[in-house]
């Protein structure tokens, strides 16, 4: 499977789960302002990984958020749930709603499935650069993510 073919079959998988959020995160339209948020280092690795997720409160003034995560309680510590109003500027898009719930949604998700420790550990794996003689390494998924992230 090509880079191109992969994209396009990852896009496709989002694309079933909110119809339309595609043209949202493709091409320049990623780096528009909708689709940023400022946050620490940590922070954005572990909303990268979908540890860390932003939920809209009800009732609330726009974009106020609930910030979750699924982290163990030492590392969340006092910080998290926290309830926050996302910063905005009159000249600059407030991140997106949509995106935020999308990204909520697949927290959930992967949470539920146990997909994000499993995906962890593939990842992990693979910057570790660990191959185990007993044959369970999952070498597929090494040539795999390494063509999709053009190492």
């Amino acid at each position: 499977m090509s880079q191109d073919d992969a994209k396009k079959a990852a896009l496709s998988i989002l694309s079933m789960f909110d119809h339309g959020i595609i043209h949202l995160i493709e091409g320049a339209d990623i780096d528009r302002p909708y689709n940023a948020l400022t946050l620490s280092q940590k922070m954005h690795q572990h909303f990268g990984s979908f540890k860390v997720f932003f939920e809209a409160v009800p009732g609330a003034p726009p974009h106020m958020y609930r910030i979750g995560a699924f982290l163990h309680p030492f590392i969340a510590r006092d910080q998290l749930p926290a309830t926050r109003r996302v910063f905005e500027h009159a000249s600059i898009d407030p991140p997106s709603p949509r995106l935020l719930a999308f990204h909520a949604a697949v927290a959930h998700i992967l949470h539920l499935l146990g997909a994000g420790a499993y995906i962890e550990r593939i990842l992990d794996q693979m910057d570790r650069k660990v191959v185990r003689e007993d044959g369970s390494t999952p070498l597929s998924h090494f040539v795999t993510l390494g063509l999709l992230m053009g190492a």
